[in-house]
């Protein structure tokens, strides 16, 4: 798989590789970040895109009925009224009334499974009913209404009349607004423009709203996702927004998740998962991981760590020989377990149960990927994007991580785009990559700032002394400079010695 960047960010043209590990490295502001900003923004707004779309286009139905209350009053005069030529039995108007109560009440909304094809039947059905209705209603006798026998004829007639002009003010609002209803919700069975938007969004968030250069390249930026001649997504961005024109393509692909881990301090705000659920009225994480807002990698992540998912035991059975090396490995660093109860967020190791927040800044890498293999998360459907995450670990620990990678693209073909500043790191990557024969499963790539500040991508495959070189030259310019005040000093001390001595 190949994915290319023309005029995004700071980029200016490239394509990189991403076939089970790529590396990104290179200077601090030179990009590296941005595919992997990119590509979440792609996978993870086509992720689960069917179930996302039924969720929103339920609740957006279910809103325009209960902003439209004249629907509903519709039916109550219906029902009390009986003003109609063959009138229905009132169990017929009780099972319309009760019916439409039910979608547009909330708790019932929270407590249900979404079903937006079942409500669309609905809808129609309604649409159609006020059409047969409308045929069928009579205002012959104000009596209809049941006006207090005592009152005036004359002043019963004027009442009646109101009643009668209030009556078709709300069929015709109920009427059109249903009409206008049915035609949105029947206007993109394929679900394009909802796909295209939802990418639109989450690059948007992503990139806060700078998908394209603020400086210097005007023009068009191009995206586009391929497996040979397989194209998972083509885009055009103009002005910060996906351009809808014949060449966009979008399509899920072999990836169903995708995480971007860009911050192991993640950890310490778990709790935030359970107001973002009380804001979007939800009653689990899982829920709204689904639910068609556009959410921040990291809010998307703090979810998922904290939903409650377990794997099945024939999926524990299927995986457990292929985790066993992973676990292993990550045991020697975290040997512990993880409760993410609602009750408190705690690391649980003989017996002692330790704040997550309160572990080692080292550990919390470990940490989250840890969690995502007990959640089943990490799997060949899985893209793995991981930002520096050797930043705070030893160099001892960058290595036994390094294992943990290669070891994830081995035994579950989880696909990772990682970015790194340390030559140890690479080192260790590139080992890892060989000992387990997986050579041709890596890609290494390093940023050129180019003349005009804009960065392009090289593939340093078979040249990966260039990357080593690049960093021995600042550490040998720091070492030099370390010698000549080292030397310096000396010097300053024989000389003071030597001007002691012709003083005596």
């Amino acid at each position: 798989m190949q994915i290319k960047l023309e005029n995004i960010g700071i980029v200016k043209n490239s394509s990189i590789e991403l076939n089970g590990l790529t590396v990104i490295t290179g200077k601090n502001n030179s990009g590296k970040s941005t595919v992997g900003k990119t590509l979440y923004a792609l996978l993870d707004a086509v992720s689960n895109i069917s179930e996302k779309y039924e969720i929103d286009l339920y609740n957006y139905m279910v809103k325009i009925l209960e902003e439209n209350q004249s629907i509903m009053s519709v039916f109550r005069l219906i029902k009390y009224g009986q003003m109609m030529e063959d009138s229905p039995t009132d169990d017929d108007i009780l099972r319309k009334y009760s019916y439409l109560k039910k979608y547009i009440n909330k708790d019932y909304k929270r407590k249900t499974n979404s079903n937006s094809r079942e409500l669309k039947l609905f809808i129609e059905e309604l649409v159609n009913e006020l059409s047969e209705i409308k045929k069928k209603v009579v205002f012959s006798d104000p009596s209809w209404n049941k006006i207090g026998e005592n009152i005036p004829e004359e002043d019963r007639k004027k009442i009646g009349a109101e009643i009668q002009d209030l009556f078709w003010s709300q069929f015709d609002t109920a009427f059109l607004n249903l009409t206008k209803l049915l035609e949105t919700i029947k206007r993109d069975p394929q679900q394009i423009v909802y796909t295209k938007e939802s990418i639109n969004q989450t690059l948007r968030k992503e990139f806060a709203r700078q998908v394209q250069p603020i400086r210097g390249q005007n023009g068009s930026s191009v995206i586009s996702l391929t497996d040979g001649d397989k194209v998972y997504f083509s885009l055009t961005i103009e002005n910060n927004n996906v351009v809808d024109d014949t060449k966009t393509k979008f399509m899920a692909g072999q990836y169903k998740k995708v995480y971007l881990v860009d911050d192991p301090f993640i950890l310490d705000n778990l709790e935030r998962d359970q107001k973002l659920n009380q804001l979007f009225a939800f009653d689990s994480g899982e829920s709204l991981l689904n639910s068609g807002h556009i959410l921040s990698h990291n809010d998307k992540l703090r979810l998922t760590l904290t939903q409650n998912k377990q794997q099945s035991i024939f999926e524990q059975t299927i995986l457990n020989d292929k985790l066993k090396n992973i676990r292993k490995k990550i045991d020697e660093i975290l040997p512990g377990t993880f409760d993410l109860s609602t009750e408190g967020r705690y690391y649980v190791q003989n017996g002692m149960k330790l704040q997550v927040s309160n572990l080692a800044t080292g550990s919390k890498m470990f940490s989250i990927i840890k969690i995502l293999l007990d959640k089943g998360e990490l799997d060949e459907s899985t893209m793995l994007i991981l930002d520096e995450p050797e930043a705070h670990l030893h160099p001892k620990w960058q290595n036994a991580f390094a294992e943990v990678i290669a070891l994830l693209v081995k035994e579950l073909g989880v696909n990772v785009l990682l970015t790194t500043h340390s030559p140890n790191f690479v080192l260790a990557l590139d080992a890892y990559m060989r000992k387990y024969k997986l050579e041709e499963k890596s890609n290494f790539y390093q940023t050129e700032i180019l003349e005009d500040g804009f960065v392009q991508y090289n593939c340093m495959d078979d040249d990966m002394g260039k990357i080593y070189e690049d960093f021995l030259k600042y550490l040998s310019e720091v070492k030099m400079l370390r010698n000549c005040y080292m030397y310096h000093d000396e010097e300053d001390t024989d000389s003071e010695a030597d001007g002691e001595d012709e003083e005596e």
